[in-house]
């Protein structure tokens, strides 16, 4: 499998190769190698009086070609990503996927049609993101047409339909992937000496099988994204709805398999920042995520959850990952969290340092006491990284995380509740990250 996945990506390369030189056209080919290595006492939970520190090492290995004109562009990306160790070293075990394959047409300067496997991610990847951080990434299966307007007017239309295989009949999909997902972004940015701004509304849909097979069952985000910086200050301002229909999730955070409930959500994000001096930067900020309330009996059927499900969750709620999956780590309850977060450049080096202090956005009934709400305070995470470009084609970034949870937090994030009434531990996590973007030809 490798052996003929490599074999197309360089009849590719060498297709694209002949192009340039009828065409006068650009081309490039490349690599990304991406070790990290990891000391993980606390990240995405957190530990108990039992547990043990475990040390990881993993991957990421792309190779592309990439092709650009003004009528044309393409992109090809092959990727292995795994933990060390996974596979049997004799053993020949298919590792490498297609992580991008995709071209676009430019039909005008004004409008493009870009068509295949792609990174979706817009704004500040609030609702969709390429998942960076992530070994393995994010990327789908999607239509994207593009609109260029006057004065700095963007329309992006994107659609999708998924399959598991083809049957010949039927329209059943049976994955843990949405059915479709749908977005039109609409944008507008100006950029001036002293400042600039940036809005962009959205309407995301996600659709899911129906438990009877005939149809779709969406989810609508809708809302905006708006940033205005100028010398030494700005702010960012966010607001979103959900509605519609999304899969039933239980109160353990878990899928319940063909049920559905209507979802009533919302979510706001207010973050201004400073530059007092230079090469320093201060931002304050709170999160809202609404949440459903585990004791109000008169509910039904619905949800108050707000779901950022395809966003970039590594970026906003902690760099622990303590909320990636924010039904399962709040028990569909919902989050506040206020924060801080520092910048200061020297030399070349960023350092970052971020505090959180997480809350329950609504009732989580406690089991111990049952009728009665668990305490919302969840506790507080420090976030300390740092990162260098090297050289043009090598950085490094190397961060030390701490979580300090509250009982409550412990009990919405463990599977079972024998951890609760113990003494709360102290959660620390370790990274260490190379990488390396070698460019092999360009021209």
């Amino acid at each position: 499998m490798k052996k003929y996945l490599s074999i197309s990506v360089i009849l590719f390369v060498l297709s694209l190769s002949l192009a340039s030189e009828v065409y006068s056209q650009s081309m490039s080919i490349g690599a990304i190698y991406r070790p990290r290595a990891e000391v993980m006492y606390g990240y995405r939970f957190p530990p108990d009086t039992s547990s043990v520190p475990q040390v990881v090492i993993s991957h990421r290995a792309r190779l592309y070609g990439q092709y650009n004109s003004d009528r044309f562009s393409a992109y090809v990306s092959l990727q292995d990503a795994r933990v060390w160790g996974d596979e049997v070293t004799p053993a020949d075990v298919p590792s490498v996927a297609m992580q991008q394959a995709w071209g676009q047409y430019n039909f005008s300067k004004a409008v493009g049609l870009k068509v295949g496997r792609q990174e979706l991610l817009y704004d500040n990847k609030r609702l969709l993101t390429d998942g960076n951080w992530i070994q393995t990434g994010r990327s789908y299966d999607a239509a994207t047409l593009k609109l260029a307007l006057k004065n700095n007017w963007k329309i992006d239309v994107v659609g999708s339909y998924n399959q598991q295989t083809t049957t010949y009949f039927g329209d059943y999909y049976n994955l843990s992937n949405p059915k479709t997902l749908d977005l039109i972004w609409i944008n507008k940015s100006r950029t001036d000496t002293n400042f600039n701004y940036n809005i962009s509304a959205n309407l995301l849909a996600d659709g899911w099988q129906t438990p009877d097979t005939t149809g779709v069952n969406f989810r609508y985000t809708y809302g905006l994204n708006t940033s205005f910086d100028w010398v030494n200050w700005g702010i960012n301002l966010e607001g979103y709805g959900q509605s519609g229909k999304t899969r039933t999730i239980n109160q353990s955070g878990n899928i319940v398999p063909d049920s559905f409930q209507t979802v009533k959500a919302l979510m706001f994000s207010v973050n201004p920042w400073i530059s007092p001096f230079e090469n320093f930067r201060v931002g304050v900020g709170v999160d809202y995520l609404s949440g459903s309330d585990a004791l109000d009996s008169t509910r039904g059927a619905t949800t108050n959850l707000f779901n950022p499900q395809f966003g970039a969750a590594h970026k906003f709620y902690g760099r622990m990952d303590i909320f990636f999956n924010m039904p399962q780590a709040t028990r569909n309850a919902g989050l506040v969290d206020a924060y801080l977060n520092l910048k200061y450049t020297y030399k070349g080096w960023d350092f970052f340092a971020d505090y959180h202090y997480f809350m329950l956005q609504n009732n989580v009934e406690d089991v111990e006491n049952p009728g009665e709400a668990l305490d919302r305070a969840l506790g507080s995470e420090i976030d300390l990284w740092t990162n260098r470009d090297i050289t043009k084609a090598i950085s490094f970034m190397t961060g030390i995380h701490f979580l300090l949870p509250t009982r409550s937090l412990e009990f919405v994030k463990t599977a079972s509740f024998s951890q609760i009434g113990s003494p709360t531990v102290t959660g620390v996590w370790f990274f260490a990250m190379l990488t390396f973007r070698p460019v092999f030809f360009s021209k």
